[in-house]
């Protein structure tokens, strides 16, 4: 059978459709990803029956039912990012180090999850994995690269392991997770793991694009997840956006006959034992309950597998202090100012410039209590004219931020403390000096 000249294209759409979806698309979907109009639905069909039976079917009366056929081996449906599965093992070998003698039979969570992980990995590759904890701790001082899934891993030395001479690695220490929820940290590093990426290919606008899709949109249907990863800005990150696994499907997050979102943050909510919805962040249900937020339509059950979610570890450090960061920037560009999110690839927050040459930069801190040591890592910026570090107001009653930075701030070499009102007031005072000038 004659095959068509667009064999490649549609093999490609279809590839990359597939690696985001897990049902076919619809006929005018096709057509949108082949970048053809609705109208020529006819001719995509005739290219698709030149090509059933060889490279792709379908069953003639069921929706979204089209397949690809691959000569390659098939991966497997479940794949779990390769460095999440390091990091577990390397914080969970850290924590059993750290045990008493008597008490090394409790297997760390980490290391139970990490363990968990490898040898489900292995498994779907049809290969070997430890079974044990005597069989991992004769692999973790072996080379990690004997572990075949670990050689995906670029720039990862055949000489690492993760124990060495009977003792933790420097690569272990290195890759351990710190924090109450190990699971969140973990899903925390793919942040750093993307902010490292960026610094290193120079690819700001792609890094700014990533942060304000996972603030702005945390949850999403499909359509549109495949829509953003398509957008150029973020098409230098695509692969590794879904390598790392930043979303998931929504309905692994929660169980239930319908699903709601936080009318402020935009994430799924748990549902309480009275059967009410709460946001998963205290501090979000909060500030929903003494603001004007509308509540946002429900997704029922059937629908929300077709939606797409960042994991509650990225939702926690990700979604949740950008909110913050993107409203103090609409409102200082609200006053007519330049204003830059996460600017030489996340350096600090927000670099505001007033005309002609004053430059502030800012970070914004959503902190439950000042952390003085925290405090003290902020660099002030030498090329701006101002350094702030920004709290929202709503924490003031908690933080006394007008009280305590009369004795932080010295100690902060040039640093200044202020709430959200505050800078706005600041930048309209020095606006308002300006125009009377």
């Amino acid at each position: 059978m004659k095959i068509t000249k667009h064999r490649q294209k549609i093999l490609d759409t279809l590839q990359q459709w597939f690696s985001i979806h897990k049902q076919g698309p619809t006929l005018e979907e096709l057509c949108q990803e082949l970048g053809m109009q609705p109208r020529q639905k006819a001719t995509v069909q005739k290219w698709l029956q030149t090509m059933r039976g060889i490279d792709v079917e379908w069953d003639d009366h069921s929706a979204r039912s089209l397949r690809l056929f691959t000569s390659e081996p098939e991966k497997p449906s479940l794949q779990l990012p390769i460095t999440d599965t390091l990091r577990y093992l390397a914080t969970g070998v850290v924590q059993w180090e750290k045990l008493e003698l008597e008490k090394r039979s409790q297997v760390p969570e980490a290391l139970r999850i990490g363990m968990s992980r490898m040898y489900l990995t292995s498994l779907l590759r049809g290969e070997q994995a430890p079974e044990n904890l005597p069989q991992f701790f004769n692999w973790a001082e072996t080379s990690i690269t004997s572990w075949k899934p670990a050689q995906e891993i670029k720039y990862l030395s055949p000489d690492v392991s993760v124990i060495e001479d009977g003792v933790v690695s420097d690569f272990a220490t290195e890759w351990q997770v710190s924090g109450n929820d190990v699971v969140a940290q973990v899903q925390e590093s793919v942040l750093k793991d993307v902010l490292e990426y960026c610094r290193g290919n120079q690819l700001e606008d792609a890094y700014r694009a990533f942060r304000q899709l996972i603030i702005t949109k945390p949850t999403l249907h499909y359509s549109e997840y495949r829509q953003q990863l398509r957008l150029p800005e973020l098409r230098p990150l695509r692969e590794l956006l879904l390598r790392l696994e930043i979303y998931v499907d929504m309905d692994k997050l929660a169980e239930g006959s319908v699903y709601h979102l936080c009318p402020r943050c935009k994430y799924v909510q748990r549902q309480r034992p009275d059967g009410t919805y709460t946001c998963r962040n205290p501090w979000c249900e909060r500030l929903c309950a003494t603001s004007n937020f509308q509540p946002l339509p429900p997704i029922s059950k059937e629908k929300a597998a077709d939606w797409k979610a960042v994991t509650p570890g990225v939702h926690l450090y990700g979604t949740l202090p950008g909110i913050w960061e993107i409203q103090l920037q609409e409102e200082l560009t609200k006053l007519g100012l330049r204003v830059t999110l996460w600017p030489f690839v996340d350096e600090f927050d927000l670099l505001v410039e007033f005309p002609p040459k004053v430059r502030w930069a800012i970070d914004f801190k959503d902190w439950a209590s000042v952390d003085e040591e925290r405090l003290r890592k902020v660099q002030y910026r030498r090329d701006a004219t101002e350094t702030f570090v920004v709290f929202p107001d709503e924490r003031e009653e908690y933080l006394r931020i007008k009280v305590v930075r009369e004795q932080l701030e010295p100690e902060l070499e040039g640093v200044r403390l202020r709430l959200f009102s505050e800078i706005i007031t600041q930048a309209q005072t020095i606006l308002g000096k300006k125009n009377n000038a």
